[in-house]
């Protein structure tokens, strides 16, 4: 009896001592996980109350110092080698008996801006440090029009594979990602323009990592893109739905409640990757609201060829496409489509998503409708 008490005691004060840490101050990082870009890399550390901290830089060798008051780490290794462009290796350990040192091996001088956002559904708190030169952003943008220009007798398509970096997009039942599938599948159409007299196609994101959706169409319009396809799957509670579907940018609401929860998903991928977005960041509808009727236009000519060859290879959703305030498709100048190839939430397509034969029988189809509507 006196034993039962014991244990009860003891597990009563485990308890208190879970709950009383943030009371007395005492923060905790869970993780800390990085994505590599080409112009950048990104640090994401998941983190449990509201830790404060103070950053400096020293030299001989470049190093980011990140200092936590009252935070400790959950983590049992104490560096993470990364070895990209902008960090070599992350250490941390307690540097004082209150204070959390993390420290950035850098592979080069570089600047380094650190924000936090608020949890989202399912997420937790984050605290990120991303690594940038402005020279390399410049140098990208600068090549990419460098490229385009030069390409001018050629059909120039740009393929977008939605989500990448701590943005996984949708997940299968059976762990499979989003973010993997559309990319893997980017390629194959990739390679499939390719190989087409007269075509150039270029990705928004050639790896694992974030790209805004308003940087995703700066791209497309740094290369003067004839036709921009971004690249998705879907994702519902009811495992049963399939078929590939294809959805244009409405400037009068949704078609429909299911295509404005789409967009609104959709949309959702810069809070993940911690954009906010202002009203003033978007297009001036007023203004330009004649040349995006037109390209919308061609859009819906465009996405309509693809889910009718798409339907010679693949169960579609809709005879039509559907449309919705997507703000990856908000541009004026190139028609723009969003393709969802499948639902990955239904196991037996999660499959046939990731089969390489079944993903390039859907890339065919997708070229087949570009190239008739680039020649009509």
């Amino acid at each position: 009896m006196l034993k039962q008490h014991i244990n009860k005691f003891l597990l009563i004060f485990f308890l208190f001592f879970l709950s009383s840490q943030h009371a007395f101050g005492i923060d905790k990082i869970a993780d800390i996980r990085h994505w590599s870009a080409p112009d950048h890399t990104r640090v994401v550390l998941d983190i449990k109350g509201t830790p404060s901290y103070k950053k400096f830089t020293l030299t001989n060798p470049d190093r980011l110092v990140v200092d936590f008051k009252d935070t400790i780490i959950s983590l049992s290794q104490n560096k993470i080698v990364v070895e990209d462009r902008f960090i070599k290796q992350i250490r941390f350990g307690n540097f004082k008996k209150d204070v959390l040192r993390i420290v950035f091996d850098l592979g080069q001088p570089t600047e380094a801006e650190v924000f936090t956002f608020s949890k989202l559904p399912g997420k937790t708190d984050r605290l990120v440090i991303e690594f940038s030169h402005p020279d390399l952003k410049k140098r990208a943008k600068e090549a990419r029009v460098k490229i385009g220009t030069g390409l001018k007798q050629n059909k120039i398509i740009v393929i977008d594979p939605g989500h990448g970096g701590e943005d996984p997009g949708a997940i299968g039942p059976g762990g499979t990602m989003e973010k993997d599938v559309v990319l893997t599948f980017a390629r194959s159409l990739k390679r499939i323009f390719d190989a087409k007299e007269g075509y150039q196609a270029f990705l928004t994101r050639e790896g694992d990592y974030f790209i805004p959706l308003r940087d995703r169409i700066k791209i497309a319009g740094d290369y003067g893109a004839d036709l921009f396809i971004s690249v998705h799957v879907d994702s519902n509670h009811n495992r049963t739905l399939q078929g590939s579907s294809v959805y244009c940018l409405s400037l009068k609401g949704a078609s429909d409640e299911a295509a404005r929860c789409l967009a609104e998903k959709e949309n959702a991928s810069d809070r993940i990757g911690g954009i906010s977005f202002s009203q003033n960041d978007d297009l001036n509808f007023t203004l330009l609201d004649l040349a995006l009727t037109n390209t919308i236009n061609s859009s819906l000519r465009l996405g309509s060829l693809i889910l009718k060859e798409i339907k010679s290879v693949h169960t579609i959703k809709f005879d039509k496409p559907k449309q919705a305030g997507f703000r990856v498709l908000k541009t004026t100048e190139t028609p723009s489509v969003l393709v969802e190839l499948g639902f990955v939430s239904n196991p037996s397509e999660e499959q046939r998503l990731k089969r390489k034969k079944f993903q390039i029988k859907l890339a065919k189809a997708i070229a087949s409708a570009s190239d008739q509507f680039l020649n009509r």
